[in-house]
């Protein structure tokens, strides 16, 4: 039994009351922008190790949360330091009418002598006398944490700027996905994307592209629940996953026996209950940092007996190849495609169509 004839059992037998109570319900597991929307309850040890991890954690932290944190690390460090100096300063003198440190006579004075140790700014009026002990040992010790909290804090604005975050939001996917023959020469029904890159100058290197189906059923408790997930051949086989993003491209997932997808027909693929995910990955040359965009489709965002428009043409008084990204999502009905249901056979003399092309 195929996969598509197992969904379309399950789905059937089990929920069909509970759908007609509820309604078809759907939940993502990504979103269209990529967000992933699971609900993680009761993760084992969830704050230890995301104290273990804080790294990390702080970088995924948006621009408002990293500079508030920024200033608050050297202001605890000043205000700490500088409250041990005045404590020093009160109980502890050198002579009776000499301080152990001159001209620290209350917080203020004691914060502002701690902010020019600290960043090596240079003492006026206020200075250290060398008989005090406790004083400049509190200054060495001052000195390592503040080389340490300034390699720290400056290391996380580094790697926050550095991060892909916004060169992933460039990815531009189809808001629907087609199922249409492969190209006018090959009839085979295939399942087609349409992808972009829409960065003009920063472009990505060994950017590869995967697919992949999430699949449900509703247990004999009345629950549903996630039962597994399918890789969807896009060419990692032969190679053809790895993409050049010059230009739109179309990825193509060919509808044969190993597809999960085979033997499925235009009226039960709206009723499944499945999800498409599609993950792209690419190295950004600038700075070499790896990046991951995703998006998926719900059954109900697949379209049937439909075919992408072309959008890369040729003017032919400039000479030049122009891409009309008006057309990016435009899409029309192949007549001749008339297989009601997925069921065919790779023949030796079809050719193996590579994953992306931009027609």
């Amino acid at each position: 039994m195929s996969l598509a004839e197992e969904l379309e059992r399950l789905s059937g037998e089990n929920g069909a009351k509970k759908e007609l109570k509820l309604g078809v319900q759907r939940a993502r597991l990504v979103s269209k922008d990529g967000k992933t929307l699971l609900n993680n309850i009761q993760i084992p040890e969830r704050f230890r190790q995301a104290y273990k991890n804080w790294f990390h954690l702080i970088i995924e932290c948006n621009w408002r949360t990293i500079c508030i944190l920024f200033l608050l690390g050297f202001i605890v460090s000043w205000t700490i330091f500088a409250v041990i100096y005045y404590v020093i300063s009160r109980l502890k003198t050198v002579k009776k009418d000499e301080a152990c440190i001159a001209n620290v006579d209350n917080l203020i004075s004691a914060f502002l002598f701690s902010m020019e140790s600290q960043h090596t700014i240079g003492y006026g009026l206020r200075y250290m006398t060398d008989l005090c002990p406790p004083a400049y040992l509190t200054l060495c010790v001052q000195c390592v944490v503040g080389v340490f909290l300034q390699t720290i804090l400056a290391g996380i604005v580094i790697a926050k700027i550095l991060r892909p975050k916004k060169r992933r939001q460039e990815m531009r996917f189809s808001r629907m996905a087609v199922i249409g023959p492969l190209d006018e020469h090959d009839k085979r029904p295939t399942l087609m994307i349409r992808l972009a890159d829409i960065q003009e100058k920063l472009f990505l290197a060994e950017s590869h592209v995967r697919l992949y189906m999430a699949c449900s059923k509703i247990n004999s408790r009345g629950d549903r629940e996630l039962i597994g997930v399918k890789d969807m051949n896009v060419g990692y086989d032969s190679g053809w996953d790895r993409v050049l993003l010059l230009w739109p491209i179309i990825v193509r997932h060919v509808i044969n026996e190993d597809s999960p997808l085979y033997g499925m027909s235009r009226d039960n693929i709206a009723k499944a209950d499945f999800e498409l995910i599609m993950t792209v990955e690419g190295i950004v040359e600038a700075t070499g940092m790896t990046f991951q965009a995703r998006t998926s489709f719900l059954p109900d965002e697949i379209l049937w007996g439909y075919k992408f428009k072309p959008m890369v043409l040729m003017n032919e008084k400039l000479s030049k190849y122009e891409v009309h990204y008006s057309l990016f999502d435009q899409t029309e009905r192949v007549c001749d495609f008339d297989a009601q249901t997925i069921e065919t056979e790779e023949t030796e003399d079809e050719h193996h169509h590579n994953a992306s092309g931009f027609l």
